[in-house]
């Protein structure tokens, strides 16, 4: 079992959350976009620096990974 940042799970968590926003949105449009608009705004008021850190560390992980997998430490 290897580690996964924390971040990843947050992608993963807004990926599948765009299953039921696509039946929400077949359903009632209206709701969907008030929703959106929600979410839009939320991830709007988060600071640059975050994006920037978020990426930093999903880069360094994925170096780490990499040198790990080529050292031969990791599977």
């Amino acid at each position: 079992m290897r580690a996964r940042p924390a971040f990843l799970y947050v992608i993963y968590a807004l990926l599948l959350w765009s299953v039921p926003m696509g039946l929400i949105a077949g359903a009632r449009p209206d709701v969907a976009a008030a929703i959106t608009a929600g979410m839009r705004a939320y991830l709007n008021a988060l600071p640059e620096p975050l994006y920037a850190l978020f990426g930093t560390g999903y880069l360094g992980y994925t170096a780490a990974r990499a040198w790990g997998k080529a050292k031969g430490v990791e599977r």
